[in-house]
């Protein structure tokens, strides 16, 4: 995965609960959901890392996307589709729960509701 001059292990990521959410720029429920996201990364913050992978859209596509939905947390691009497929991506958005250890421990298909997201939080990592 990368953003433009880097490059991301999600192994690198390890040692706190993460969050990572599917999304592509012309996703109508991804747009929805971003707001919710952010919202938890931010009340989370420290406790729990955010990470945002665009699945399926050109690079400034990508980035016009997350500044008009005002994300803060990490966003990264899947170029190459390797990460959709270690996950199984089988629809956009998707977010996936990965415990401390690099477990995933749930994983949600479709846009989140807020009280979705505060159950698979607790569920996933007692946060």
């Amino acid at each position: 995965m990368s953003t433009p001059g880097k490059t991301i292990s999600l192994a690198a990521l390890r040692g706190k609960p993460l969050v990572v959410n599917f999304w592509a720029s012309w996703c109508i429920p991804c747009r929805t959901e971003m707001p919710l996201l952010e919202q938890a990364f931010r009340s989370e913050h420290g406790r729990v890392r955010f990470l945002g992978i665009d699945a399926n859209d050109t690079s400034s596509a990508a980035r016009t996307f997350l500044n008009q939905v005002h994300v803060t947390y990490p966003a990264v691009s899947d170029a190459d589709g390797s990460v959709a497929l270690q996950y199984k991506l089988f629809g956009l958005p998707t977010t996936v729960f990965i415990s401390s250890s690099g477990k995933t421990m749930g994983r949600h298909i479709g846009e989140l509701q807020a009280g979705t997201l505060r159950a698979a939080l607790k569920e996933a990592f007692n946060a």
